[in-house]
C-alpha cells in the first residue's frame, strides 16, 4: 500500500459519482482546511456523465484524476486511490462534504497525539449546520430485532439499544466503535495493519467492517468533535432509493455473516423480514384511511415489498 516513507502529511480522498458541483464545493473548502499541512488529492471519478472529470481538468490541474470506466462500488473506488496515495496519513471523504475552517488540519494534529489510533471521525453537521449523528454501535442483533420492532421515529430515539448514538450530542471526544464512512482519517500503519476498505461491499457497512478490524487489531476508533464538516448527504443515492435500500441490507447481512458468522447471518435474515413485513403492513394502513398521500405510502409500500422478498432470499439487490 505504497512505500513506508510518506511523501506528504496528508492524502485525501474523494469518491465522485455525477455531482459536479457538490464536488467543486468540497474541493474549494478543502484548500482553505489543509493550513500548513503537506497534501495530495485524489479523485475517483465513478463513470459520471455531468462534466465532472472535464472540470478537474479545466479548474482544479493539481488534483490527480482517477477514471473508473464503469460505476463501482464506494469502497472499492476509495481504495484505487490509496493504492496510489503517499500521505502519512488518509482522509476519507465524500465529494458532498464541506470543511469547515481548518477542519483536515485539526484532525491529523489530533490523530499525531494519540499513538494507537486506528481511525478519526469528526463532528458533521447538516447544511442547516444542525448535528448529523455519525457515531455507531457495533452491530448486534438485540439492537437490529429493536429497530425492527420500534423505528426511530416513532419511539425511543435515544435508546442505548440503537446502532446510531442518537442520545449523545457529539460533543465530547471518546472512543466509539464506528463513524461514518463520509469522513474518516486513517494513519498509514492502520492501512498497513488492517488494509483497505473489503471490496465485498459495494456500498454501506464498509466502514462498518474497517472499524471492526482496526479494533480487533487493538487500535483506536475516536471521535473528535474539534474538527466541523458539512453533509449535505443522500446525494449519490437520492435518484436509486429502491436498489439502494436492499443493497444496505444485502450489506447488513454480509457483515453479520463475516464477523458473527453464517448462523447470526440468518437470524438477521429473520429480523429483516419481521421488519419489513411490520412496514409493510403500517404503510398499508396509512393507504387505507389516509387520503392525499398515496404518491408517497404507494413508494413505500413498493420499497418494504421488495425488502421483505429480498430478506427472503428472492431476489438480488445489484
Amino acid at each position: 500500500m505504497k512505500p513506508a516513507n510518506a511523501i506528504v502529511d496528508v492524502t485525501v480522498t474523494i469518491v465522485n459519482t455525477n455531482n459536479r458541483a457538490l464536488l467543486s464545493r468540497c474541493l474549494d473548502t478543502i484548500a482553505a482546511s489543509l493550513g500548513k499541512l503537506s497534501h495530495e488529492v485524489i479523485v475517483v471519478d465513478n463513470a459520471s456523465t455531468d462534466g465532472s472529470i472535464e472540470l478537474l481538468r479545466s479548474r482544479y490541474p493539481n488534483v490527480r484524476v482517477i477514471p473508473n470506466p464503469v460505476r463501482d462500488g464506494y469502497g472499492r473506488s476509495h481504495n484505487r486511490a490509496i493504492a496510489e496515495s503517499t500521505g502519512q496519513y488518509v482522509l476519507i471523504l465524500n465529494e458532498d462534504m464541506e470543511m469547515l475552517r481548518d477542519a483536515i488540519q485539526k484532525m491529523v494534529l489530533k490523530a499525531r497525539a494519540v499513538n494507537d489510533l486506528g481511525v478519526l471521525g469528526c463532528r458533521i453537521l447538516n447544511p442547516d449546520k444542525s448535528l448529523q449523528h455519525s457515531c455507531f454501535r457495533a452491530p448486534r442483533l438485540l439492537s437490529e430485532l429493536f429497530e425492527a420492532v420500534v423505528p426511530y421515529t416513532v419511539a425511543f430515539k435515544d435508546s442505548p439499544l440503537r446502532s446510531k448514538m442518537y442520545e449523545w450530542q457529539h460533543d465530547t471526544e471518546r472512543e466509539v466503535d464506528i463513524v461514518l464512512g463520509c469522513c474518516m482519517l486513517l494513519p498509514r500503519r492502520t492501512l498497513d495493519m488492517v488494509g483497505a476498505f473489503d471490496p465485498d461491499f459495494y456500498i454501506f457497512s464498509e466502514e462498518h467492517d474497517l472499524c471492526k478490524r482496526a479494533r480487533d487489531h487493538g487500535l483506536k476508533v475516536l471521535f473528535t468533535p474539534d474538527a466541523e464538516m458539512i453533509h449535505f448527504g443522500g446525494q449519490t443515492t437520492k435518484h436509486m432509493s429502491l436498489r439502494m435500500a436492499l443493497i444496505q441490507l444485502e450489506s447488513r447481512i454480509r457483515y453479520f455473516r463475516k464477523h458473527h458468522g453464517r448462523a447470526q447471518a440468518l437470524l438477521l435474515r429473520a429480523i429483516l423480514v419481521l421488519a419489513a413485513a411490520l412496514r409493510l403492513a403500517g404503510w398499508t394502513l396509512v393507504y387505507l384511511f389516509r387520503r392525499g398521500q398515496h404518491s408517497v405510502v404507494t413508494g413505500k409500500l413498493t420499497e418494504h415489498l421488495f425488502s421483505l422478498k429480498f430478506a427472503l432470499g428472492f431476489g438480488r439487490s445489484h
